[in-house]
């Protein structure tokens, strides 16, 4: 189903990144990380099946494992951050926006059986090992009680870069009876060893950071604390691995410049000690905005398109098992040669990869 007529060549042409790295990055990788063994993060919200821009993320980071550990001294695998704290449903009451979230309504149990069944392909496909974390899981690690006191000590500096319009930090707990969370933060308040929060349903209730595992945050602050956890167990010298994200491309640029450099900054973080990050391809619809799951869960958005472009599963009714590994070998060709990696796909472009765009 092309847009348009074409000659069916691809070109790369190289511009920034690209020339630095147009035929090899595992190696100029290897000399920046430090200890013998890499973890690769990878996250999603499971609150759809996975999409070609999930596919084509966790691909990548399986991929970028592999060389590692077949081009350098270093053991590499991948943990996947499971975003169950996401929101699944809102509703407003008093003019205040209550959610509830993926993992309170079982949402996220309904799709996490397709994430699992993704991985354990990849794994197959490349022998790299995988561990999957959910969010009170990532809480419960002992550094993240810390960060959030040092947070709420610069509460007001970073809500005004993290929330421009509410300017509140959107660190909350849900209520613990029946769920409900305030999504902005609006009646939420941070102080220096907690928060209290305010149910419609219960009233206020106080959480101390020392209970870190219940806490839950919008995703600039969630990408703030993950990287401030990150960078200090890249620094623990007693932990093993090192951490390495990926995620897409629509992250890079100006929002990891502004939404996460320079708050680390102002925590006291420096730039050089948080992990580094792999930018997959953007994947893109026909008029070259990315191809977003949130569209197309919420506003059912994308009819033109064939539904494996969106959904995981179709995808694999389609094209079976063949299906992925031949998308995982498209995307490998992005690790052996990097020129293709700083660039973005259309759908069209996979959809002719599958002979499927007519």
């Amino acid at each position: 189903m092309p847009i348009l007529e074409h000659d069916g060549q691809v070109h790369n042409p190289l511009g920034g990144a690209s020339y630095v790295f147009e035929e090899d990055i595992v190696k100029w990788l290897s000399k920046q990380l430090t200890k013998n063994k890499v973890r690769i993060s990878i996250g999603a919200q499971p609150n759809s099946s996975p999409h070609f821009g999930t596919l084509t993320v966790f691909s990548l980071a399986f991929a970028l494992a592999e060389k590692i550990k077949s081009e350098t001294n270093k053991d590499a695998e991948v943990l996947f951050e499971v975003i169950d704290t996401a929101p699944a449903e809102s509703k407003t009451i008093d003019d205040v926006r209550y959610q509830l979230s993926l993992r309170d309504t079982g949402v996220a149990d309904q799709y996490l059986g397709q994430y699992h069944e993704l991985l354990e392909k990849l794994m197959s496909l490349t022998n790299v090992a995988y561990i999957v974390r959910k969010q009170s899981d990532f809480n419960k690690q002992p550094t993240i009680s810390n960060i959030l006191k040092e947070v709420s000590a610069k509460k007001d500096a970073l809500a005004r870069i993290l929330d421009p319009d509410n300017e509140k930090l959107r660190m909350r707990v849900a209520c613990q009876k029946c769920g409900l969370t305030d999504k902005h933060s609006i009646n939420t308040v941070i102080e220096p060893q907690g928060i209290k929060s305010f149910c419609p349903e219960h009233g206020w209730f106080e959480t101390s950071f020392e209970n870190s595992d219940v806490f839950e945050y919008n995703t600039p602050l969630r990408n703030l604390i993950r990287a401030i956890a990150y960078s200090i167990d890249n620094q623990n010298n007693e932990l093993e691995y090192e951490w390495l994200r990926v995620t897409g491309s629509d992250y890079a640029g100006f929002y990891q410049e502004q939404m996460l450099y320079k708050p680390a900054s102002l925590l006291g973080y420096k730039a050089k000690d948080l992990p580094m990050i792999i930018y997959a391809p953007l994947i893109t619809d026909w008029s070259g905005a990315k191809l977003s799951k949130s569209l197309y869960v919420k506003q059912g958005a994308y009819k033109y398109l064939p539904s494996y472009v969106v959904n995981f599963e179709h995808f694999r009714n389609k094209f079976g098992e063949l299906g992925i590994e031949n998308l995982f070998n498209e995307v490998k060709l992005w690790v052996e040669q990097p020129y293709r990696l700083f660039r973005g796909y259309s759908v069209y472009y996979f959809m002719d990869l599958f002979n499927d765009g007519k």
